[in-house]
């Protein structure tokens, strides 16, 4: 949900846990993500494993931070 999202009044749909572990992930692994903590990650990288998605946005702020 975003910033604007909450101005409007848009409301997400609510996934409960029993819906979550239903699905099965899609990744490689099925350990949680470091970054977003959604099941079903892609890759391994430094000891945590990571969505595709999330390890280049991560990546992407470190570099800045140099």
């Amino acid at each position: 949900m975003s910033f604007l999202d909450k101005l409007t009044g848009k409301k997400e749909e609510s996934k409960t846990k029993a819906d979550l572990s239903k699905q099965t992930p899609e990744g490689k692994y099925s350990e949680a993500c470091s970054f977003c903590g959604n099941p079903g990650s892609d890759k391994k990288w430094m000891g945590q494993y990571w969505h595709t998605k999330c390890l280049r946005s991560v990546k992407k702020g470190a570099r800045k931070m140099l």
